[in-house]
């Protein structure tokens, strides 16, 4: 299955991990603010990068920054084979692009004004955000 959140994570991070999907208890890892932000961010760059043709993603700087959230939910107590699981479920997927897609609509950015995804780009690269750290 190809992620749509993270496929910079099933490549290059956990592509020789386990792909058994288990019933897991993955509340710590969706109630972890800076797990569930990072993903957010994550999701947001990756909208802007996909539908602004001025902005391209910082692949490495996105590699680590997917590294370092795969570390935090190891820190958990969470197995890759479990991260996984928990990035391939079409439901947490589906939460973190719902609140992804919210943000930025506010900011001015949809399917309907796909201009606002460069205009947000624009301004998160400017301020050095976490976001625009993962744009160029």
């Amino acid at each position: 299955m190809m992620l749509r959140l993270t496929p910079l994570l099933v490549a290059g991070l956990l592509a020789a991990a386990p792909t058994q999907a288990q019933a897991e208890d993955w509340d710590a890892l969706r109630n972890d603010p800076q797990i569930s932000e990072g993903l957010i961010i994550f999701s947001i760059a990756r909208r802007i990068h996909k539908r602004c043709p001025d902005i391209s993603a910082r692949r490495i700087r996105a590699l680590g920054f997917i590294n370092s959230l795969v570390g935090m939910a190891e820190d958990l107590g969470y197995s890759r084979s479990e991260i996984r699981a928990f990035v391939d479920d079409d439901a947490e997927q589906d939460l973190v692009q719902a609140e992804a897609d919210a943000r930025l609509l506010a900011r001015g950015a949809s399917p309907t004004m796909m201009e606002g995804y460069c205009t947000v780009g624009r301004e998160e690269i400017a301020a050095g955000s976490a976001i625009g750290q993962l744009l160029r």
